[in-house]
């Protein structure tokens, strides 16, 4: 049978209360985004360079969160990668489910597009880019002014071109699909907390004033500056004021780079005062860039009213930085591929979907014929999921031997840091490999000839620290051997990714591998 047993929390409370444990959803999920609806939470979160796009989580409690599929199952097709930072949100006063999300237009920039619903699990109607700066337009999100008048807000991706980075807010239409009406600034970064970002706002509405929660700096990899600041209004269009403790998030002994997140109000099952959260994210210190960006939540607390009467500023977890950590999370993936479709928790790279098939407990995964979202013939074709958050981790999987070798294509199991940048053991012809790929440079760096055989048991572990891989294998019933020495994989991770752990083909077209008993085990 099919197993995914993912724990994405440990804490038993059953009531919408301060968790007390981060993260709330662990591995790579960047710039998350949260709803309530009828007292059950949705959340999504970046995709990035992976697909389906946007993966949703549903939770009763904000501890334990589920699975729950994908914004988009299939990708949109105006659209060919950088699937960031979605908006979660249901409209009380049209009643709207609706989505803003990046993606890079084909041949073009970074858009802000509009999918809607008629729930929040969807499914979800592509509406197609609201706007498309020349720089790029990023990071949505939506409130409603003083009147009650709709406006998206985001950032103008200025950075990119050596230039400021605006936050801008613009009417929309009834329907929340289109612009209209000319674009305000709200905030520039000219702080020195800021560097050449701010961006990621959410605009909370707390008692009559407006609260932007924003982040600055650098956000990604192991140079990343991130921090969040908060500024506010008395009317949405302005003037707005920073907040003079900012940043009000900063890294600290558990978390690095902490930003980028969505506040919201919850109230108690029990009758309690509501409170308020934010749910942002952070790199964990130990795990840092191998994991990602992992999605934690801490309380929002208000300061004493101010002389005028209005409220003050807000802290998050009283300004100590995102929450300690809770205990260890057992977060294994095992896969028998019993019944006909994928698992949820597969992801594969944008504009390469593979071929998939599913029979007799196996995987037969195929490098397509053709794709409609690839301008260029596809030479590879992969599926993988990511890694878990413990710093000792081992992947292994069987892999079926041909009855006629092949030596123009290689199959196995991989470590992922995104389809140009792999290391991983497999097949090739009668020869098995330690093979990897950094952007068009190929290499084997060991290899082996094996006994005629029907299958062969591939396995990765991580030795002494996370970066440092040691592959093995075992030819039908026998008993395992390394493959080679400790392989350095420190450099594989993208700038704003976590590692993956991927069954992986690169060869001709129309090439299959199949594959059996996925085990995916933290140490």
């Amino acid at each position: 049978m099919r197993s995914a047993k993912i724990e994405l929390s440990l804490n038993q409370k059953k009531i919408p209360t301060h968790p007390g444990v981060n993260p709330i959803v662990p591995g790579d999920h960047p710039d998350p985004t949260i709803i309530e609806v009828e007292g059950t939470f949705w959340a999504s979160a970046t995709s990035g360079e992976w697909s389906p796009q946007f993966p949703l989580f549903r939770s009763a409690d904000l501890l334990h969160w589920q699975p729950s599929g994908a914004i988009f199952p299939l990708q949109p097709a105006w659209a060919e990668g950088s699937f960031w930072a979605p908006e979660l949100v249901h409209d009380e006063l049209t009643g709207c489910f609706v989505v803003w999300y990046v993606a890079k237009k084909r041949n073009g920039p970074l858009c802000i597009a509009v999918a809607t619903a008629p729930s929040a699990g969807g499914p979800y109607t592509d509406h197609g880019p609201l706007i498309c700066e020349d720089d790029g337009s990023i990071d949505p999100c939506f409130a409603r002014d003083e009147n009650g008048a709709a406006f998206l807000i985001w950032k103008e991706d200025g950075n990119s071109q050596g230039r400021p980075t605006p936050i801008w807010a613009q009417a929309l239409s009834a329907d929340l699909r289109t612009l209209t009406g000319s674009r305000t600034q709200l905030i520039v970064n000219d702080q020195s907390w800021e560097g050449g970002v701010v961006e990621g706002p959410y605009i909370l509405r707390h008692e009559d004033r407006f609260y932007m929660f924003y982040a600055g700096n650098s956000c990604c990899g192991r140079e990343c500056k991130y921090a969040e600041g908060v500024a506010r209004a008395d009317r949405l269009l302005g003037p707005w004021e920073k907040c003079p403790s900012n940043p009000i998030i900063g890294s600290n002994e558990n978390w690095r780079c902490p930003g980028h997140g969505t506040a919201f109000h919850s109230s108690h099952a029990d009758g309690r005062p509501g409170q308020d959260y934010l749910l942002y994210h952070a790199y964990p210190s130990g795990g840092t860039i191998y994991v990602g960006r992992e999605a934690v939540l801490d309380e929002i607390t208000w300061s004493e009213r101010e002389a005028d009467g209005k409220p003050g500023w807000p802290a998050v977890n009283t300004g100590r930085g995102p929450g300690a950590p809770g205990p260890p999370m057992s977060i294994d993936f095992v896969d028998t591929f019993e019944g006909d479709q994928i698992g949820s928790s597969w992801q594969w790279p944008v504009n390469t979907r593979p071929d998939v098939v599913l029979a007799q407990n196996a995987v037969t995964l195929g490098i397509p014929l053709q794709s409609s979202l690839s301008v260029l013939p596809v030479q590879s074709a992969m599926i993988a999921v990511p890694r878990p958050t413990s710093l000792q981790y081992t992947a292994s999987v069987v892999l079926d031997i041909p009855t006629a070798p092949d030596s123009s294509f290689w199959a196995g199991l991989s470590i992922v840091g995104d389809p140009f940048n792999t290391v991983g053991l497999g097949l090739r012809g009668d020869v098995l490999a330690v093979w990897y790929r950094r952007g068009d440079t190929q290499e084997i760096i060991w290899q082996t000839s094996i006994p005629s055989a029907k299958m062969v048991h591939l396995k990765s572990q991580n030795v002494d620290t996370e970066h440092h891989l040691q592959f093995s294998f075992a030819v039908d019933a026998g008993g395992w051997q390394d493959a080679g020495g400790l392989y350095d994989a420190s450099d594989l991770p993208a700038w704003d990714r976590g590692l993956r752990i991927g069954l992986m083909l690169e060869g001709p077209l129309g090439r299959t591998a199949t594959f059996h008993d996925f085990e995916l085990r933290a140490e």
